[in-house]
């Protein structure tokens, strides 16, 4: 008999590395099933996620083809603004599985490490036991899966040591995939970003302070394509950085203007803010520390006109008016955390 019915494992494994397959090994002696709850599913591919979670999912499977009935896989979207929508889906998860298994109250765990800040969420579910991992080389804990991708997008090859060979052959084969010219562009566009941007003579990193527009019409959202890296080809808002002369305000109308060219007087536009807020998590922008202050416009219905007229300009290769109805399909082309900012807005 196993200490738990059930032992939850979460976590993004971009890629797997050795620490992570020794805490599902471990977690696999605690419990009769082990449920692997992958991060940033829905989430557009880059530098960060490159690997979908299928994918992940693929992975980790070769890498323990023993335990193959005994591994339960569920990917979960990432909630940077709202935790308890995160939490529940996870809760959820748990209690279906359960419920199809026909458990009335399981035996459940949730199996991790306070390593860093980003551990937090093992907080976040009083309700199981928390069984904390104990690597059997102390080593192992330090392993960070970013410093892998840096390596591994980078060129250095000390990232095989790293990582089961199954891992390992892998990544070797994601090479020569469609998806890795692009990553790879990516990211070496950002480290020659970061190396321009940084601060000389100070001991600080740079925070940068952008502005960006959720602007709704009848049941539609404006939104551009990105014509530039970072996220060329993908959904945003209409947006960019903090003009020195500008107000907030006035620096997001001046942006959605020059993007979008939105066929609405600015008297207007500024008259349809109907909220604003400051999107600030630390992890939201691969280009460094940065803030967005983003503000929300409801434009009046108008049947005669209908949408205003829009045409993308600047940096944005197109302008056009998305469904809402069409969020879902196209969460997986948002830049960054776009997406969740239109749902902070409209509550969805």
């Amino acid at each position: 008999m196993k200490k738990f019915d059930y032992a939850v494992v979460i976590g993004r494994f971009q890629p797997l590395h050795n620490a992570h397959l020794e805490l599902i090994r471990y977690s696999l002696s605690l419990a009769e099933k082990v449920v692997i709850v992958l991060g940033s599913a829905r989430s557009a591919p880059d530098i960060r996620n490159p690997f979908t979670p299928s994918m992940r999912e693929e992975i980790i499977r070769a890498c323990l083809p023993e335990e193959a009935e005994r591994l339960v896989f569920r990917a979960v979207r990432d909630y940077p603004y709202n935790d308890h929508v995160w939490t529940a889906e996870i809760q959820n998860v748990v209690g279906e599985l359960s419920e199809d298994d026909g458990f009335e109250n399981p035996r459940v765990g949730i199996v991790g490490f306070f390593k860093d800040r980003s551990s937090y969420y093992l907080n976040l579910f009083p309700q199981w036991t928390f069984e904390e991992f104990y690597c059997s080389d102390k080593r192992q804990l330090t392993l960070n899966a970013t410093e892998i991708r840096e390596k591994y997008f980078g060129g250095d090859d000390s990232w095989r040591s790293l990582v089961p060979e199954v891992v390992a052959a892998y990544l070797d084969a994601f090479r020569a995939t469609e998806f890795f010219p692009a990553l790879k562009s990516e990211f070496d566009y950002l480290g020659k970003y970061r190396e321009d941007t940084r601060f000389v003579g100070v001991p600080y990193k740079p925070t940068f302070v952008t502005t960006d527009t959720v602007v709704v019409q009848s049941g539609h959202v404006l939104v551009i394509r990105r014509g530039f890296q970072p996220g060329k080809g993908l959904l945003a808002l209409p947006g960019g950085f903090l003009a020195e002369n500008l107000t907030l305000e006035e620096s997001a109308i001046k942006e959605l203007k020059e993007e979008t060219s939105i066929k609405v007087p600015v008297q207007v536009l500024r008259g349809s803010i109907k909220a604003s807020h400051v999107f600030d998590f630390p992890e939201r922008s691969l280009r460094g520390r940065t803030v967005t202050f983003a503000y929300y416009l409801e434009l009046a219905p108008d049947l005669r006109e209908g949408l205003p007229r829009v045409k993308g300009g600047d940096d944005a290769k197109k302008a056009f008016w998305l469904p809402l109805s069409a969020l879902g399909e196209k969460e997986d082309e948002f830049f960054e955390d776009h997406i969740h900012i239109i749902r902070y807005f409209l509550g969805i």
